[in-house]
């Protein structure tokens, strides 16, 4: 019997990884799609290969828009160092101390902080676990879909579509703020958990 964590999964594949390719593939097939799958996309024998073919192409599109939108969280972390709002230097701090006190200093280069935080509550509190993956899914959903737009923007410019590739740079904007929120979140969250489990006795050791 599947469990909630593997169907979670599947929400988080879906959201951060086929919804953003299969707006990817939109765009580009009318203009590319006829280059990269041929008559496999652009003259299917039938409606259900039309949507196989399509749905194919999204997830591959997806897993290297994923890619691509990950050499984001470079950026996200200068920004923290500078901005460092809901107090997540403090949470962070916290969170810092006491996996230095439950592990070995030889396991603390493999594990960072949030790395250790998740792995604590999933082993101590799979609801407090589920709460940060929320927010971490959300926050590769518009991470994947800053990713989109900027495409977006490039395909419509390179049609002489000047005013939907500037609504598409426009719309980088809102989806950067959306993932450095959400990803923000999501590790302060964690931290929090992680200390809150810690003050009622309930932290599960790693060491």
């Amino acid at each position: 019997m599947s469990k909630p964590g593997d169907f979670f999964v599947g929400i988080l594949d879906f959201f951060a990884i086929l919804v953003p390719g299969a707006i990817a593939t939109a765009i580009l097939q009318p203009r590319f799609g006829h280059l990269v799958l041929g008559p496999l996309i652009s003259q299917p024998s039938s409606d259900a290969g039309l949507w196989v073919a399509f749905l194919v192409f999204a997830y591959f599109i997806g897993h290297l828009i994923f890619l691509l939108g990950s050499y984001m969280d470079g950026l996200y972390n200068q920004l923290r160092q500078r901005l460092s709002p809901y107090d997540n230097e403090s949470a962070y701090q916290c969170a810092t101390r006491l996996r230095d006190t439950l592990i070995d200093g030889a396991e603390r280069g493999a594990l960072n902080t949030f790395q250790w935080s998740r792995a604590v509550l999933m082993a101590s509190c799979p609801a407090a676990a589920d709460d940060v993956s929320r927010l971490e899914a959300d926050s590769k959903f518009f991470r994947s879909l800053l990713v989109v737009s900027a495409l977006a923007a490039a395909v419509f410019a390179s049609g002489g579509h000047g005013v939907e590739a500037a609504v598409a740079l426009v719309l980088m904007l809102p989806c950067f703020a959306r993932y450095y929120e959400r990803r923000l979140k999501s590790t302060t969250q964690a931290y929090i958990h992680v200390v809150a489990l810690h003050r009622i006795g309930r932290l599960v050791k790693t060491a």
